[in-house]
């Protein structure tokens, strides 16, 4: 047990994957408990920064993302800070792209209560959104899916999509390299998904009512308007700016996780579209009143959804601390000193 005065606990990649860190299904419920308990005013989100040098971008020189958050749950407070690396030539060197740590707090006394791997966490909740989101505004009878992009965040939101979409059984997928050829065989196996690697986005995209794109930091579209379906499409734009701006302009609704945070990133298609005067601002509505009910998700068969969630720190504080709460309960993890005596100057 934690001497919670002068130790906090570590929990590696296999102890979060222990702890059902990887567990879709449970990062879905604590998902759709955040956008319920931020709806009832119980969360504070502030911006999520990002660190880079200046007038460069994530394929040159990678970046440092910081999602801190507040949550009062009514049973407790969660004080939560994640911190995420994403460097694109890691992984010619067997390094995940993106690694991380995830830090809670206590709530009673602000000391450093938990850290632990964040990659995971930010997977498999970047994955739950899309399942919850899925469950709203993709047709309840979809089969087939395109998508362009296929790492780690890709597994995950195909993992997502066909929790939320029994019927799905198949899948074109696009990417550069051999990685489109091994997230089809792998991912094939895992789901029992006839999936198809193809050669470009437009293969992966033609023909398809669900698209699903998320890249690295892109700085020009991958989707291009003219080979997504005229009617009952929906897209979700995981990442930054990869469809094209003017897809939106005939999407029936363009909906994000929280537009004011979109919009003070400023990288998104969403964000580009209103910046370039695309569409109005007025056009963008937020998740959290769909997934509660309180505003209707899809209603028509034909009709055009473009989602864009941003990705918020709450849902990775939510997640990590039942992962830590699991840890605790199971005796995993690693104490760690902070101090033997705090007195030190």
């Amino acid at each position: 047990m934690q001497n919670r005065e002068k130790e906090i606990l570590f929990l590696s990649l296999e102890d979060v994957l222990a702890s059902g860190g990887a567990d879709m299904a449970l990062a879905a419920q604590d998902v759709d408990r955040g956008f319920a308990l931020l709806l009832q005013g119980r969360i504070q989100q502030p911006h999520k920064t990002t660190l880079k040098p200046a007038g460069t971008n994530e394929q040159g020189t990678g970046l440092v993302n910081f999602l801190p958050s507040y949550v009062n749950s009514g049973e407790q407070s969660i004080f939560g800070l994640k911190a995420l690396g994403a460097m694109p030539s890691n992984v010619a060197k067997g390094m995940p792209r993106a690694t991380g740590l995830i830090l809670l707090f206590d709530p009673e006394t602000k000391s450093p209560l938990c850290v632990m791997d964040a990659q995971v966490i930010s997977a498999t909740r970047t994955g739950a959104v899309s399942m919850v989101a899925a469950r709203k505004l993709v047709r309840e009878d979809e089969e087939a899916v395109g998508l362009i992009g296929s790492g780690v965040n890709m597994r995950t939101q195909l993992l997502g999509l066909k929790l939320a979409l029994p019927r799905l059984k198949y899948a074109r997928v696009y990417s550069r390299g051999e990685s489109r050829e091994i997230f089809a065989r792998e991912m094939s196996e895992k789901l029992g998904m006839d999936i198809v690697p193809v050669d470009s986005a437009r293969a992966a995209s033609e023909g398809m009512k669900t698209i699903v794109t998320c890249l690295a930091n892109v700085s020009s579209p991958v989707l291009m308007d003219r080979h997504v379906a005229e009617s009952g499409v929906t897209v979700f734009n995981i990442g930054c700016y990869e469809s094209e701006a003017v897809l939106l302009n005939r999407m029936d609704r363009v909906i994000a996780d929280i537009w004011e945070q979109g919009k003070h990133r400023g990288v998104q298609t969403h964000a580009i579209a209103v910046r370039d005067g695309v569409i109005p601002e007025t056009k963008i509505e937020n998740l959290g009143p769909i997934l509660i009910g309180e505003k209707a998700g899809r209603t028509r068969s034909e009709e055009n959804i473009f989602f864009c969630p941003t990705g918020l720190g709450f849902q990775d504080a939510l997640v990590a601390m039942r992962v830590y709460q699991t840890a605790i309960s199971q005796g995993r993890g690693t104490s760690l000193r902070l101090w033997n005596d705090s007195k030190w100057i």
